[in-house]
């Protein structure tokens, strides 16, 4: 077994990350100043004092320590998620700290090419690193105590796929072990200290019920003087069916049944930013001679007002005005039916603004006011809020977030009229999956996604 050795790879990642920021450096100046830079000092000093606040923010976030098990859009997001913060620090810094008129173009067109070589650089990086552990490098020893469900999805789903580099050296268990699991089945659970003595583990990764506690903890002995490293997964993880994470207070662990990434005040602000600046622009660039045209259009073919508000429901269950172009002739069911395919409410152009999500667009106030986000769950009728509550299991869940414009669910064929209750549940799901997934890269691609949606793609449920 080639184990090899990965402390250099923060090393190395921060070296090259070093040569990418002086190179992004070196290409603007060329770009900018056409190679001769009016104040070389200051520009100097922009870029040591760069490099070190770039080191700075990836030891702060941990972007170079590397997980065996890791996922490559949820690095990608981190690291942009970094590279957004590192934009805004510089940009802070040099407003605050200097009176010298330096060039913004340079400093934007550094970030920008640093931000492309960073990235790149990261999928060449995990890339190889993956490649590297088929070949088994790096591999982590691993032993297995117990099997379960969650045993064996980790044993098929983790440790046997060679790019995360686990050499599983035994499984030990009561339990019966199928005819696949047979090759790895080293012995009952009275077997493992013998067994261990005789070999070189890295790690015990241990699943047993709380009956087997005297157990656990002589391997949690065994392992801390043998200078092995323990993981457990929980029992009570058999039964529960959704994710949770574990807090400690006053070192007594606390169950937390789900992530919330919007919790954090650092992506409420992000995503804020993200909401104002995205709304303004709409706003300023496209409502201003947009909306004249659709008012128009509403008034000339069907008597109402322009804009239809109704109250829905919000973060956290409260009730805001919710504003849309008036797709439907004035009706006094609006607040109690959905739409339906072929609703004899809908005016002809209605139908083509619900087609192309035209008539959601007013809502982009609703998003500059701070009632909605551009991207979250897809704000309902209060009357159907009080039904589903009672009707969808969790799916007052979906409310711990700001509602959005568009969304998760959306993106993947989850809107418009809902016939069944599965169809709900499906939404409420997906919307859950966000909250607890969210990350500033998703909400672009979602965003990304509704925008070609609305105009290279027909969706059969809007209407």
């Amino acid at each position: 077994m080639k184990k090899g050795s990965s402390k250099f790879v923060p090393l190395i990642f921060s070296s090259i990350d070093t040569l990418l920021l002086i190179f992004s450096f070196v290409i603007a100046k060329l770009w900018v100043f056409q190679g001769a830079t009016p104040d070389t000092l200051f520009y100097n000093f922009l870029i040591l004092g760069s490099v070190l606040l770039w080191i700075a923010l990836s030891l702060k976030f941990d972007l170079y320590e590397i997980p065996r098990v890791f996922f490559i859009h949820k690095v990608l997001a981190k690291n942009a998620y970094v590279l957004f913060v590192f934009t805004l620090v510089i940009a802070g810094l040099i407003f605050f700290t200097t009176t010298y008129k330096f060039s913004r173009s340079y400093v934007i067109v550094s970030v920008f090419f640093f931000s492309i070589l960073l990235i790149s650089w990261r999928l060449i990086a995990f890339y190889r690193l993956r490649n590297y552990r088929k070949k088994g490098y790096n591999a982590n020893r691993i032993v297995l105590v117990g099997l379960n469900r969650n045993m064996s999805k980790l044993i098929d789903r983790i440790y046997l796929n060679p790019k995360y580099g686990f050499h599983i050296v035994g499984l030990f268990t009561d339990a019966r072990v199928k005819k696949r699991l047979q090759p790895l089945y080293k012995g009952a659970l009275t077997e493992i200290h013998g067994f261990l003595e005789k070999h070189t583990v890295d790690e015990i990764i241990i699943s047993l019920p709380h009956h087997q506690s005297e157990l656990i903890n002589a391997l949690f002995q065994y392992a801390d003087n043998h200078m092995i490293r323990v993981r457990v997964i929980p029992e009570f993880s058999e039964y529960l069916s959704q994710k949770f994470s574990i807090d400690y207070v006053q070192g007594i662990p606390i169950l937390k049944l789900r992530d919330e990434p919007l919790k954090s005040f650092t992506n409420r602000v992000i995503k804020r930013v993200f909401d104002v600046v995205f709304s303004s622009l709409v706003i300023l660039l496209l409502f201003s001679w947009l909306f004249p045209i659709i008012a128009l259009i509403i008034k000339l073919t069907s008597k109402g007002p322009v804009f239809f508000i109704q109250q829905r429901t919000g973060q956290d269950g409260k009730s805001f005005p919710c504003i849309k172009f008036r797709s439907m002739t004035v009706n006094e069911v609006s607040d109690q039916l959905q739409a339906t395919k072929g609703d004899a409410r809908i005016t002809p152009f209605g139908a083509f603004m619900r087609k192309t999500s035209i008539d959601e667009l007013p809502q982009i106030f609703n998003v500059f006011f701070n009632h909605m986000s551009l991207v979250g769950p897809r704000p309902h009728m209060l009357k159907h809020t009080e039904e589903y509550r009672v009707l969808v299991d969790k799916f007052m869940v979906r409310h711990f977030a700001k509602p959005g414009v568009t969304g998760w669910a959306q993106i993947n064929g989850y809107r418009g009229e809902t016939k069944l209750v599965r169809d709900m549940k499906n939404r409420a799901a997906a919307d859950i999956w966000y909250i607890e997934n969210w990350s500033f890269l998703l909400d672009v691609r979602i965003v990304v996604a509704t925008a070609w949606g609305m105009f290279f793609k027909q969706d059969e449920n809007a209407f």
